[in-house]
This record gives C-alpha cells, sequence and structure tokens, in this order.
C-alpha cells in the first residue's frame, strides 16, 4: 500500500500561527480577578488551552458557582482585541514555513476553536492573512467543537483533499485529537512544556517550525 501524496497542511490559529497563548491569557487572568478566581498567566493558560468560549464560560462557571454573563463576555473580547492590536506577532518561523509550503504548491487553510472574527483579525494583525484566502475554518461552522474531528473534515473538504493527505500542525492535545480522529497526520507544536500531552493525543511532536519543514520534506 502505497504512502498518501501530501496536498494539504492545516494549521490550528492560536498557538500554531500566532504568538497569542500568552496574551490571552494575561488578559484573562486580569479579568478573572474581578470574578474572585486568582490565577496565574500559566495556570489560566494550561486551563483554557484548546477550549472554544462556552467550554471557558463552562470552566469558570464551574470554579465560581455563576456563569459569566453578556457584560463579561464582551469586556474579554474587546480587552483581548486591544493587546492583540499592540503586541501580538506571528509564531517565530510559521511565515516562512507557510510561504515555502505553497511555493512547494500544497493546499494550506486554518481550523481554529476561535471565533471567525478573531482568527481574521489576529492573522492580519500578524501579517499572516494573506496567505490562507477564504480558506480559514472555525468550529462555530460545524456540528462539535475539538476534539471532535469536524472542523478538520470541513477543512479538507473544502480544500477538495481526502483526509489521508492532509497533515494538521496543533499545539493542544484535543486539537490533535481532532486530528487524529479525522484520519489526519498530527503534528503537535510543543515548544514548552506540552510535549508529552502532545505524544499522548497521537501527534509527532516538533519544536520548531523549521522541524515541520523537514518532516514534510
Amino acid at each position: 500500500m502505497g504512502t498518501p501524496r501530501l496536498t494539504a497542511v492545516i494549521f490550528d490559529c492560536d498557538g500554531v500561527l500566532i504568538d497569542s497563548e500568552g496574551l490571552a491569557s494575561r488578559v484573562e487572568a486580569e479579568l478573572l480577578r474581578d470574578l474572585g478566581l486568582n490565577l496565574s498567566v500559566e495556570e489560566t493558560q494550561r486551563l483554557f488551552l484548546g477550549k472554544t468560549v462556552d467550554g471557558v464560560l463552562d470552566v469558570i462557571a464551574a470554579r465560581t458557582g455563576t456563569r459569566p454573563g453578556s457584560n463579561f463576555t464582551y469586556n474579554w473580547a474587546f480587552a483581548t482585541a486591544h493587546a492583540f492590536m499592540h503586541e501580538l506577532k506571528a509564531v517565530e518561523g510559521v511565515l516562512e514555513l507557510a510561504q515555502e509550503l505553497r511555493r512547494r504548491g500544497h493546499l494550506l487553510a486554518v481550523a481554529s476553536q476561535s471565533s471567525l472574527a478573531r482568527v481574521r483579525f489576529s492573522l492580519e494583525v500578524a501579517g499572516l492573512s494573506g496567505l490562507f484566502g477564504e480558506h480559514v475554518y472555525v468550529t462555530s461552522m460545524v456540528a462539535r467543537p475539538k476534539p471532535a474531528p469536524d472542523v478538520y473534515l470541513l477543512a479538507a473538504e473544502k480544500l477538495g483533499a481526502t483526509p489521508a493527505d492532509c497533515v494538521v500542525i496543533e499545539d493542544s492535545p484535543a486539537g490533535a485529537a481532532a486530528a487524529r480522529g479525522a484520519g489526519m497526520r498530527a503534528l503537535g507544536y510543543a515548544p514548552g512544556d506540552t510535549a508529552a500531552a502532545m505524544q499522548a493525543g497521537g501527534a509527532t511532536v516538533v519544536r520548531s517550525m523549521s522541524e515541520v519543514l523537514r518532516l514534510l520534506t
């Protein structure tokens, strides 16, 4: 049986394309203090990594006994946008990686847990918006969020690629599980201390974007 031909590379957004996790977690930690939750930035990041907005609100409700209302969500969105506007950058090496993949003829897409508006805004601020065109997909477009495979299957369908011919680059165990559930190869970008969790999710761990290109070659 032959090896599937790689035709598509699908990127998660936060933590893979954009260096947003620390920024977003700092904003969230500050807002949580107003709800009586005193968590460090690192604790907040571990708690919310890979979760949707509803998933984050569920975690807060479980810890405080009250689900935050629309005012919290509104302030959260604008505080995050403000931080992103002034500080957000692309993950080191990802622009060069995506440009080289396009040069080689690979199809590219984004598949994220975040809202479509946030993803498109983030890509624009980080200088990555021209790489993916219309191929930006989020879990509000499908029935189930990650770790269900739905958003990755949608991305493959829209790209015209079979799942076996897709590679996903993820930074969360839930995302890696979603990719594996879709029948795709998962590369786990883990520059920090998440390598073991990514491996447990079935991902091949990479520490830098240059490693990704070597593996795909």
